[in-house]
């Protein structure tokens, strides 16, 4: 009779707790709305737009490095270094003028060019660490789940030794050892295969969709950006650009191959709803492509040493 007690009052407590769904969050009720990393006001880019015709740009500058040719030609300041190379061996007072004036316009639009990095950085940067800390939030929920799914597995075991060697009655003794093994599996089961908590995000500015989908121009990177991201000179191979070769680790590294129109649409288009392992997943991919936008500032830096040296 304790026995059978016993059983009347855990067992309904420990099937509720392991049979309990999952639920979805809504990303509204934790203040994340669709915009939460995107500038607080918009800010104008950088005017210029880089001319794409790059075999022409090259041909018409045979005594400049390559580099510092598209560099120039993304930052908007080409013409500026023509002017300031045709006036470098004037030493009058105005020559001299000239080619301060010169030089401080060039300085300018590569810090304008700059900023912008570290703007799309900073955004990068905070859809990465808000992707990762949804994902630790989800996370923690499952692991209490899962921590009282093996407590629960663990008091029916107990529970069913107490009872097998109580019971005298051999039926009644093998039903309790045959019901506690079965009740005691499916909570391992559920442990394994439990029914995770999720979480529903919407974005109108995904910062991943146009690096997968390499349109033309783009809606989220300022045309400098965009630029030196789809000119293949820009990468180390100098074969694909900076923007295909991090697609290319996506698909390798993080996805496993190519996706389906599910994927697609949560990790590239307007979201919906994510698991801890999708989180953790678009995390990794917005810290890699912050980590190559945050690299086009040695270009900068490079395209700066070479008009020192024009002194």
């Amino acid at each position: 009779m304790l026995i059978k007690t016993i059983y009347g009052l855990c067992l309904p407590l420990l099937l509720v707790t392991a049979c309990s769904t999952g639920r979805v969050i809504s990303g509204s009720k934790l203040n994340l709305g669709s915009n939460y990393c995107a500038p607080a006001a918009a800010y104008p880019h950088h005017p210029f737009i880089p001319a794409r015709n790059t075999d022409s740009l090259l041909r018409a500058n045979p005594g400049m490095p390559l580099h510092e040719v598209l560099t120039a030609n993304a930052t908007g300041t080409l013409e500026l270094i023509y002017r300031l190379q045709a006036i470098a061996a004037d030493t009058t007072v105005s020559g001299t003028t000239n080619k301060t004036i010169l030089r401080s316009q060039i300085q300018h639009r590569i810090m304008l060019a700059s900023l912008e990095i570290d703007g799309i950085a900073a955004e990068l940067d905070c859809e990465g660490e808000k992707a990762d800390q949804l994902a630790r939030y989800l996370d923690n929920f499952n692991s209490k789940r899962n921590t009282r799914l093996t407590v629960a597995s663990i008091i029916v075991g107990a529970i069913t030794t107490i009872a097998t060697v109580a019971i005298k009655n051999d039926g009644a003794q093998n039903a309790a050892a045959i019901s506690g093994g079965l009740i005691s599996a499916g909570l391992g089961a559920l442990t394994i295969n439990a029914a995770r908590k999720k979480i529903n995000l919407t974005y109108d500015r995904n910062v991943l969709r146009d690096i997968w989908l390499l349109p033309d121009t783009s809606a989220v990177y300022p045309p400098f950006t965009w630029y030196m991201l789809n000119q293949k000179h820009f990468s180390n191979s100098g074969q694909h650009s900076l923007a295909i070769n991090i697609k290319k680790r996506w698909e390798k590294f993080d996805l496993d191959g190519p996706v389906n129109a599910a994927t697609e649409k949560l990790l590239f288009g307007a979201g919906g709803i994510y698991k801890a392992d999708d989180l953790h997943k678009r995390a990794a991919m917005v810290n890699e492509l912050q980590s190559t936008i945050r690299s086009l500032n040695q270009d900068l830096q490079r395209l700066l040493q070479y008009l020192g040296n024009l002194e």
